[in-house]
């Protein structure tokens, strides 16, 4: 991989990043066993962060490689480690089942992140690299090879 240093650090950033919101938000996990709204208000808060914590890491990562590449799935993997393994060692005070609902949206939502991430990354690839092509014509730095 070309881009190993650069990876490493998108992965140490975003498993900070997931790290920082868990331990910080680890104190409100007592509102989940709340059955009314507020409860499913938190639930779905935790899935849209986690989930947006591995989109934008994706495509931020993504926009500058040519091609497709597995560090999205990578990234969601490390995001939802992290509240996943945090869930079941800290005591909450959340009932197992509770905790199992937890982990199964975690990761439900860093799934959705890693393929909408991935997503999207194309996508940003492919504007960068007109952009950049642009760019290189405007100031006659374009190789031969490519004229």
């Amino acid at each position: 991989m070309d881009n190993l240093p650069r990876f490493s650090f998108y992965l140490s950033g975003v498993f900070l990043v997931s790290s920082a919101f868990t331990l910080f938000t680890s104190e409100l996990l007592f509102v989940l066993n709340d059955p009314s709204w507020k409860g499913t208000a938190f639930l779905i808060g935790f899935w849209l962060v986690y989930m947006n914590i591995v989109f934008v890491t994706s495509r931020r990562f993504m926009r500058r490689l040519e091609g497709q590449s597995a560090a999205p799935i990578i990234f969601g993997t490390l995001v939802a480690i992290t509240p996943v393994v945090w869930i079941f060692i800290y005591e909450s005070g959340l009932e197992q089942s509770l905790r199992i609902v937890f982990a199964v949206v975690v990761a439900f939502g860093c799934g959705l992140g890693s393929h909408f991430g991935h997503k999207a990354g194309i996508k940003a690839q492919i504007k960068f690299q007109q952009q950049l092509e642009e760019y290189l014509r405007s100031t006659g730095q374009l190789p031969e090879d490519l004229k």
